[in-house]
Protein backbone atom coordinates (compact mmCIF):
# COMPACT_ATOMS: atom_id res chain seq x y z
CA UNK A 1 0.00 0.00 0.00
CA UNK A 2 1.13 3.38 -0.95
CA UNK A 3 1.83 6.50 1.60
CA UNK A 4 -0.66 8.77 -0.68
CA UNK A 5 -3.26 5.55 -0.68
CA UNK A 6 -3.21 5.14 3.11
CA UNK A 7 -2.96 8.74 3.37
CA UNK A 8 -6.13 8.69 1.51
CA UNK A 9 -7.85 6.41 3.31
CA UNK A 10 -7.03 7.80 6.94
CA UNK A 11 -8.66 10.99 6.29
CA UNK A 12 -11.53 9.66 4.20
CA UNK A 13 -13.52 8.63 7.82
CA UNK A 14 -12.13 11.75 9.39
CA UNK A 15 -14.07 13.81 6.67
CA UNK A 16 -17.25 11.73 7.47
CA UNK A 17 -17.06 11.91 10.54
CA UNK A 18 -16.86 15.71 10.47
CA UNK A 19 -19.85 16.25 8.22
CA UNK A 20 -21.88 14.03 10.43
CA UNK A 21 -20.81 16.49 13.40
CA UNK A 22 -21.77 19.71 10.93
CA UNK A 23 -24.89 18.12 10.50
CA UNK A 24 -25.91 17.04 13.94
CA UNK A 25 -24.39 20.48 15.45
CA UNK A 26 -26.39 22.89 12.66
CA UNK A 27 -29.76 20.98 13.02
CA UNK A 28 -30.28 20.41 16.42
CA UNK A 29 -29.29 22.99 19.00
CA UNK A 30 -28.53 26.26 16.67
CA UNK A 31 -31.31 25.56 14.37
CA UNK A 32 -34.27 24.52 16.87
CA UNK A 33 -34.07 27.91 17.97
CA UNK A 34 -34.96 29.13 14.95
CA UNK A 35 -37.37 26.67 14.07
CA UNK A 36 -39.90 26.86 17.46
CA UNK A 37 -41.27 30.33 16.86
CA UNK A 38 -42.79 28.51 13.39
CA UNK A 39 -44.03 25.72 15.48
CA UNK A 40 -45.16 27.72 18.43
CA UNK A 41 -47.79 29.90 16.22
CA UNK A 42 -48.94 26.84 14.36
CA UNK A 43 -49.54 24.85 17.03
CA UNK A 44 -50.53 27.02 19.49
CA UNK A 45 -47.88 26.46 22.34
CA UNK A 46 -46.77 28.56 24.92
CA UNK A 47 -43.05 29.63 25.10
CA UNK A 48 -42.28 27.84 28.45
CA UNK A 49 -43.74 24.40 27.46
CA UNK A 50 -41.83 25.05 23.87
CA UNK A 51 -38.19 25.92 25.66
CA UNK A 52 -38.63 22.87 28.09
CA UNK A 53 -38.19 20.80 24.85
CA UNK A 54 -34.77 22.90 24.63
CA UNK A 55 -34.24 21.22 27.96
CA UNK A 56 -34.80 18.28 27.62
CA UNK A 57 -32.59 17.96 24.45
CA UNK A 58 -29.49 19.48 26.68
CA UNK A 59 -30.00 16.98 29.42
CA UNK A 60 -30.75 13.90 27.33
CA UNK A 61 -27.38 14.76 25.64
CA UNK A 62 -25.83 14.69 28.51
CA UNK A 63 -27.54 11.97 30.32
CA UNK A 64 -26.74 9.18 27.23
CA UNK A 65 -22.80 10.25 27.20
CA UNK A 66 -21.54 6.89 28.60
CA UNK A 67 -23.84 4.95 25.52
CA UNK A 68 -21.61 5.41 23.13
CA UNK A 69 -18.88 3.97 25.23
CA UNK A 70 -21.03 0.81 25.64
CA UNK A 71 -22.34 0.30 21.71
CA UNK A 72 -18.21 1.24 20.54
CA UNK A 73 -17.24 -1.58 22.93
CA UNK A 74 -20.17 -4.01 21.84
CA UNK A 75 -21.03 -3.21 18.75
CA UNK A 76 -17.96 -1.28 16.80
CA UNK A 77 -18.08 2.11 15.61
CA UNK A 78 -20.07 1.58 12.39
CA UNK A 79 -23.33 0.62 14.21
CA UNK A 80 -22.92 3.27 16.84
CA UNK A 81 -22.98 5.51 14.23
CA UNK A 82 -25.60 3.72 12.19
CA UNK A 83 -27.47 3.61 15.45
CA UNK A 84 -27.33 7.05 16.14
CA UNK A 85 -28.12 8.01 12.51
CA UNK A 86 -31.53 6.32 13.05
CA UNK A 87 -31.93 7.76 16.18
CA UNK A 88 -31.78 11.55 14.91
CA UNK A 89 -33.81 10.85 11.58
CA UNK A 90 -36.98 9.63 14.13
CA UNK A 91 -36.41 12.27 15.96
CA UNK A 92 -36.30 14.44 12.74
CA UNK A 93 -39.39 12.67 11.38
CA UNK A 94 -41.27 13.00 14.33
CA UNK A 95 -40.97 16.94 14.86
CA UNK A 96 -42.22 16.68 10.57
CA UNK A 97 -45.07 15.14 11.91
CA UNK A 98 -45.66 16.51 15.51
CA UNK A 99 -49.35 17.21 16.34
CA UNK A 100 -48.61 18.31 19.72
CA UNK A 101 -46.23 18.12 22.69
CA UNK A 102 -45.75 14.79 23.46
CA UNK A 103 -44.26 13.92 19.83
CA UNK A 104 -42.44 17.37 21.02
CA UNK A 105 -41.00 16.04 23.46
CA UNK A 106 -40.36 12.21 22.60
CA UNK A 107 -38.54 13.23 19.60
CA UNK A 108 -35.95 15.83 21.46
CA UNK A 109 -35.20 12.34 23.78
CA UNK A 110 -34.67 10.37 20.72
CA UNK A 111 -32.51 13.56 19.17
CA UNK A 112 -30.33 13.68 22.44
CA UNK A 113 -29.30 10.16 22.60
CA UNK A 114 -28.60 10.21 18.60
CA UNK A 115 -26.35 13.14 19.29
CA UNK A 116 -23.89 11.27 21.84
CA UNK A 117 -23.90 8.41 18.98
CA UNK A 118 -22.93 10.25 16.42
CA UNK A 119 -20.72 12.81 18.43
CA UNK A 120 -17.34 13.26 20.25
CA UNK A 121 -17.10 9.78 21.99
CA UNK A 122 -16.72 7.73 18.08
CA UNK A 123 -15.06 10.32 16.48
CA UNK A 124 -12.09 10.87 18.92
CA UNK A 125 -11.61 7.12 19.32
CA UNK A 126 -11.88 6.80 15.26
CA UNK A 127 -9.29 9.75 15.08
CA UNK A 128 -6.91 8.26 17.87
CA UNK A 129 -6.46 5.21 15.80
CA UNK A 130 -6.16 6.90 12.40
CA UNK A 131 -4.37 9.67 13.38
CA UNK A 132 -2.36 9.24 15.87
CA UNK A 133 0.85 11.28 14.26
CA UNK A 134 -2.03 14.60 13.83
CA UNK A 135 -4.26 14.07 16.77
CA UNK A 136 -4.04 17.27 17.83
CA UNK A 137 -4.41 18.79 14.32
CA UNK A 138 -7.63 16.25 13.47
CA UNK A 139 -9.32 16.77 16.90
CA UNK A 140 -8.88 20.64 16.46
CA UNK A 141 -10.04 20.64 12.91
CA UNK A 142 -12.82 18.24 13.79
CA UNK A 143 -14.21 20.44 16.70
CA UNK A 144 -13.58 23.89 14.01
CA UNK A 145 -15.99 22.05 11.31
CA UNK A 146 -18.26 21.08 13.95
CA UNK A 147 -18.43 24.89 15.73
CA UNK A 148 -19.20 26.01 12.18
CA UNK A 149 -22.06 23.66 11.70
CA UNK A 150 -23.57 25.85 14.71
CA UNK A 151 -23.19 29.20 12.42
CA UNK A 152 -24.49 27.27 9.35
CA UNK A 153 -27.49 25.88 11.22
CA UNK A 154 -29.95 29.18 11.30
CA UNK A 155 -28.83 30.00 7.31
CA UNK A 156 -29.92 26.52 6.32
CA UNK A 157 -33.27 26.18 8.37
CA UNK A 158 -34.62 29.98 7.06
CA UNK A 159 -33.39 28.88 3.24
CA UNK A 160 -35.47 25.78 3.70
CA UNK A 161 -38.05 27.58 4.93
CA UNK A 162 -37.94 31.02 3.29
CA UNK A 163 -37.94 28.35 -0.19
CA UNK A 164 -40.87 26.26 1.30
CA UNK A 165 -42.99 27.78 3.54
CA UNK A 166 -42.89 25.23 5.75
CA UNK A 167 -40.66 24.17 8.73
CA UNK A 168 -41.79 20.44 8.35
CA UNK A 169 -40.22 20.23 5.32
CA UNK A 170 -37.41 21.15 7.18
CA UNK A 171 -37.26 18.67 9.57
CA UNK A 172 -37.43 16.32 6.75
CA UNK A 173 -34.53 17.37 4.94
CA UNK A 174 -32.77 17.08 8.35
CA UNK A 175 -33.97 13.54 8.35
CA UNK A 176 -33.00 12.56 5.27
CA UNK A 177 -29.82 14.30 4.95
CA UNK A 178 -28.51 12.43 8.60
CA UNK A 179 -29.55 8.91 7.11
CA UNK A 180 -27.30 9.38 3.99
CA UNK A 181 -24.26 10.68 5.99
CA UNK A 182 -24.90 7.57 8.66
CA UNK A 183 -25.52 5.43 5.45
CA UNK A 184 -21.74 6.41 4.22
CA UNK A 185 -20.39 6.20 7.95
CA UNK A 186 -21.24 2.64 7.82
CA UNK A 187 -19.56 1.98 5.08
CA UNK A 188 -16.19 3.58 5.22
CA UNK A 189 -15.50 4.25 9.06
CA UNK A 190 -13.63 1.99 10.47
CA UNK A 191 -12.82 2.29 13.84
CA UNK A 192 -9.11 1.26 12.92
CA UNK A 193 -7.19 0.23 9.79
CA UNK A 194 -8.09 -3.30 8.74
CA UNK A 195 -4.90 -3.77 8.34
CA UNK A 196 -4.16 -2.74 11.82
CA UNK A 197 -6.73 -5.26 13.17
CA UNK A 198 -5.43 -7.87 11.01
CA UNK A 199 -1.58 -7.39 12.20
CA UNK A 200 -0.44 -7.64 8.63
CA UNK A 201 3.22 -7.95 8.20
CA UNK A 202 3.55 -4.89 5.46
CA UNK A 203 1.24 -2.59 7.44
CA UNK A 204 3.40 0.36 9.68
CA UNK A 205 0.75 1.95 11.40
CA UNK A 206 1.57 6.08 11.72
CA UNK A 207 4.00 7.39 14.45
CA UNK A 208 2.34 9.21 17.43
CA UNK A 209 2.22 12.82 16.43
CA UNK A 210 5.73 14.58 16.78
CA UNK A 211 5.73 16.79 19.76
CA UNK A 212 7.64 20.10 21.20
CA UNK A 213 9.55 18.29 25.04
CA UNK A 214 7.37 20.68 26.43
CA UNK A 215 4.35 18.90 25.96
CA UNK A 216 4.17 16.01 28.32
CA UNK A 217 2.53 12.36 26.81
CA UNK A 218 1.84 9.55 29.02
CA UNK A 219 4.17 6.68 29.16
CA UNK A 220 1.18 3.95 29.22
CA UNK A 221 -1.98 3.82 29.33
CA UNK A 222 -4.17 4.04 32.00
CA UNK A 223 -6.78 2.07 32.96
CA UNK A 224 -10.20 4.01 32.92
CA UNK A 225 -10.41 2.63 36.79
CA UNK A 226 -7.51 4.44 37.83
CA UNK A 227 -7.26 7.57 35.73
CA UNK A 228 -10.65 8.80 37.30
CA UNK A 229 -9.06 8.42 40.88
CA UNK A 230 -6.37 11.24 39.78
CA UNK A 231 -6.83 14.79 41.11
CA UNK A 232 -5.79 16.01 37.00
CA UNK A 233 -8.92 14.02 35.63
CA UNK A 234 -11.36 16.12 38.20
CA UNK A 235 -9.26 19.54 37.26
CA UNK A 236 -10.43 18.36 33.56
CA UNK A 237 -13.45 17.96 34.30
CA UNK A 238 -14.03 21.10 36.42
CA UNK A 239 -12.41 22.85 33.36
CA UNK A 240 -14.82 22.13 30.92
CA UNK A 241 -18.43 22.29 32.92
CA UNK A 242 -17.43 25.57 33.79
CA UNK A 243 -16.92 26.38 30.38
CA UNK A 244 -20.30 24.58 29.48
CA UNK A 245 -21.83 26.39 32.42
CA UNK A 246 -20.49 30.06 31.06
CA UNK A 247 -21.14 29.41 27.43
CA UNK A 248 -25.14 28.02 27.79
CA UNK A 249 -25.72 30.81 30.21
CA UNK A 250 -24.14 33.28 27.81
CA UNK A 251 -26.49 31.99 24.42
CA UNK A 252 -29.19 31.74 27.04
CA UNK A 253 -28.96 35.28 28.42
CA UNK A 254 -26.66 37.54 27.04
CA UNK A 255 -28.46 39.10 24.13
CA UNK A 256 -31.39 39.85 26.54
CA UNK A 257 -28.62 41.15 29.26
CA UNK A 258 -27.35 42.98 26.26
CA UNK A 259 -30.45 44.71 25.31
CA UNK A 260 -31.03 45.33 29.23
CA UNK A 261 -28.48 47.73 29.03
CA UNK A 262 -29.48 49.50 26.12
CA UNK A 263 -27.60 47.99 23.82
CA UNK A 264 -29.47 47.60 20.31
CA UNK A 265 -31.06 44.14 19.57
CA UNK A 266 -29.01 43.87 16.17
CA UNK A 267 -25.69 44.45 17.70
CA UNK A 268 -26.48 42.24 20.76
CA UNK A 269 -27.11 39.39 18.34
CA UNK A 270 -24.42 39.87 16.07
CA UNK A 271 -21.67 39.93 18.79
CA UNK A 272 -23.33 36.52 19.75
CA UNK A 273 -22.68 35.84 16.20
CA UNK A 274 -18.94 36.58 16.45
CA UNK A 275 -18.85 34.82 19.59
CA UNK A 276 -19.72 31.65 17.89
CA UNK A 277 -17.10 32.24 14.70
CA UNK A 278 -14.16 32.98 17.20
CA UNK A 279 -15.18 29.79 19.16
CA UNK A 280 -14.96 27.53 16.24
CA UNK A 281 -11.52 29.38 15.07
CA UNK A 282 -9.97 28.80 18.40
CA UNK A 283 -10.67 25.46 17.92
CA UNK A 284 -8.43 25.44 14.95
CA UNK A 285 -6.14 27.71 16.47
CA UNK A 286 -5.46 24.98 19.29
CA UNK A 287 -4.98 22.20 17.05
CA UNK A 288 -2.34 23.86 15.55
CA UNK A 289 -0.98 25.10 18.82
CA UNK A 290 -1.10 21.66 20.68
CA UNK A 291 2.47 19.77 19.37
CA UNK A 292 3.79 22.91 20.10
CA UNK A 293 2.45 23.58 23.78
CA UNK A 294 1.28 21.97 26.36
CA UNK A 295 -2.49 21.59 26.21
CA UNK A 296 -2.54 22.12 30.07
CA UNK A 297 -1.42 25.90 29.02
CA UNK A 298 -3.88 26.21 26.29
CA UNK A 299 -6.56 25.71 28.62
CA UNK A 300 -5.10 27.77 30.99
CA UNK A 301 -4.99 30.79 28.48
CA UNK A 302 -8.83 29.48 27.89
CA UNK A 303 -9.62 29.94 30.96
CA UNK A 304 -8.36 32.88 31.88
CA UNK A 305 -9.80 34.55 28.50
CA UNK A 306 -13.34 33.16 29.55
CA UNK A 307 -12.55 35.52 32.87
CA UNK A 308 -12.10 38.41 30.64
CA UNK A 309 -15.49 37.90 28.68
CA UNK A 310 -17.91 37.12 31.54
CA UNK A 311 -16.96 40.29 32.92
CA UNK A 312 -16.77 42.29 30.19
CA UNK A 313 -20.37 40.66 29.48
CA UNK A 314 -21.39 41.54 32.70
CA UNK A 315 -21.23 45.27 31.87
CA UNK A 316 -21.89 45.08 28.09
CA UNK A 317 -22.90 48.58 27.35
CA UNK A 318 -20.91 49.63 24.42
CA UNK A 319 -19.11 48.26 21.25
CA UNK A 320 -15.75 48.06 22.79
CA UNK A 321 -16.90 45.33 26.35
CA UNK A 322 -19.24 43.71 23.43
CA UNK A 323 -16.06 43.30 21.53
CA UNK A 324 -14.15 42.21 25.09
CA UNK A 325 -16.97 39.70 25.28
CA UNK A 326 -17.04 38.18 21.75
CA UNK A 327 -13.34 37.63 21.32
CA UNK A 328 -12.33 36.54 24.91
CA UNK A 329 -15.33 34.14 25.71
CA UNK A 330 -15.14 33.21 22.21
CA UNK A 331 -11.84 32.03 22.35
CA UNK A 332 -12.27 30.70 25.74
CA UNK A 333 -14.94 28.32 25.29
CA UNK A 334 -13.28 26.99 22.12
CA UNK A 335 -9.95 26.68 23.69
CA UNK A 336 -11.26 24.81 26.95
CA UNK A 337 -13.11 22.57 24.48
CA UNK A 338 -10.30 22.28 22.57
CA UNK A 339 -7.87 21.35 25.39
CA UNK A 340 -9.58 18.88 27.99
CA UNK A 341 -10.26 16.82 25.50
CA UNK A 342 -6.12 16.44 24.24
CA UNK A 343 -5.36 16.48 27.98
CA UNK A 344 -7.36 13.37 28.94
CA UNK A 345 -5.36 11.52 25.58
CA UNK A 346 -2.19 13.37 26.31
CA UNK A 347 -1.88 12.76 30.66
CA UNK A 348 -4.04 9.40 30.36
CA UNK A 349 -2.84 7.19 27.18
CA UNK A 350 -5.47 6.41 23.93
CA UNK A 351 -7.23 3.30 24.98
CA UNK A 352 -9.94 4.22 27.67
CA UNK A 353 -10.39 7.39 25.63
CA UNK A 354 -13.80 6.31 25.26
CA UNK A 355 -15.01 6.06 28.68
CA UNK A 356 -13.33 8.66 30.16
CA UNK A 357 -14.50 11.39 27.21
CA UNK A 358 -18.07 9.83 27.87
CA UNK A 359 -17.97 10.18 31.90
CA UNK A 360 -16.21 13.75 31.73
CA UNK A 361 -19.42 14.46 29.47
CA UNK A 362 -21.82 12.82 31.68
CA UNK A 363 -20.78 14.95 34.90
CA UNK A 364 -20.42 18.20 32.67
CA UNK A 365 -24.63 17.99 32.43
CA UNK A 366 -24.40 20.24 35.90
CA UNK A 367 -23.83 22.91 33.68
CA UNK A 368 -27.28 22.88 32.46
CA UNK A 369 -28.12 24.75 36.00
CA UNK A 370 -25.94 27.87 34.57
CA UNK A 371 -29.09 29.64 32.83
CA UNK A 372 -31.48 28.44 35.79
CA UNK A 373 -29.08 30.58 38.42
CA UNK A 374 -28.46 33.42 36.08
CA UNK A 375 -32.24 33.28 35.75
CA UNK A 376 -32.88 33.19 39.43
CA UNK A 377 -30.16 35.73 39.80
CA UNK A 378 -31.59 38.74 37.27
CA UNK A 379 -35.39 37.70 39.22
CA UNK A 380 -34.33 38.30 42.47
CA UNK A 381 -31.69 41.52 42.14
CA UNK A 382 -32.64 42.96 38.69
CA UNK A 383 -29.70 41.78 36.49
CA UNK A 384 -27.86 39.48 34.76
CA UNK A 385 -24.30 41.17 36.27
CA UNK A 386 -24.23 39.19 39.51
CA UNK A 387 -24.41 35.91 37.63
CA UNK A 388 -21.47 36.56 34.71
CA UNK A 389 -19.53 37.93 37.74
CA UNK A 390 -20.20 35.21 40.07
CA UNK A 391 -19.19 32.38 37.25
CA UNK A 392 -16.00 34.68 36.97
CA UNK A 393 -14.94 33.77 40.66
CA UNK A 394 -15.45 30.00 39.68
CA UNK A 395 -13.49 30.22 36.51
CA UNK A 396 -10.61 31.92 38.86
CA UNK A 397 -10.60 28.87 41.40
CA UNK A 398 -11.13 26.22 38.72
CA UNK A 399 -8.24 28.81 37.12
CA UNK A 400 -5.28 28.43 39.72
CA UNK A 401 -5.77 24.11 40.09
CA UNK A 402 -5.19 24.46 36.36
CA UNK A 403 -1.86 26.31 36.37
CA UNK A 404 -0.95 23.62 39.75
CA UNK A 405 -1.41 20.63 37.56
CA UNK A 406 1.16 18.18 37.05
CA UNK A 407 0.91 15.49 34.70
CA UNK A 408 -0.06 12.68 36.48
CA UNK A 409 2.55 9.62 37.36
CA UNK A 410 1.87 6.26 37.84
CA UNK A 411 2.99 4.43 40.71
CA UNK A 412 3.59 1.00 41.21
CA UNK A 413 0.27 0.15 42.32
CA UNK A 414 -1.57 2.07 40.23
CA UNK A 415 0.58 0.56 37.41
CA UNK A 416 -0.61 -3.21 38.36
CA UNK A 417 -4.52 -3.76 36.90
CA UNK A 418 -4.82 -6.11 39.27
Amino acid sequence: MTHKTYGFRRWLPFAIVSAVFFHITGSTFTSLGVVLPFMIEDMSWNWSRAGAGFSLLALMVGLASTVPVWTLRKFGIRATFAAGGLLMASGFALLALTQGLNQYFLAMGLLGVGYTLCCMVPAIHMINNWLPDRRSFAIGLYMTIGGLGGVAGPIIVTSIIGATDSWRVHWWAMAASILLLVLIAAIFVRSQPPEMRAGSENFTPPREEKRSHRVFKAESDWHFHELVRTPQFHVIVASLTITLLCGLTANSWAVTHMVSLGIPLTMAAGALSAHAAINSLSRALGGVLGTRIDPKWLLVSGLAAEIVGMLALSVADDPATMLLFALFEGYGFGMCLFATTVLLVNYFGASDTPESLGTMNLITTLAMVGPVLAGFVSDTFGSFAGAFQGYSVILFAILVAAVMMKPPRKTPAASDPH
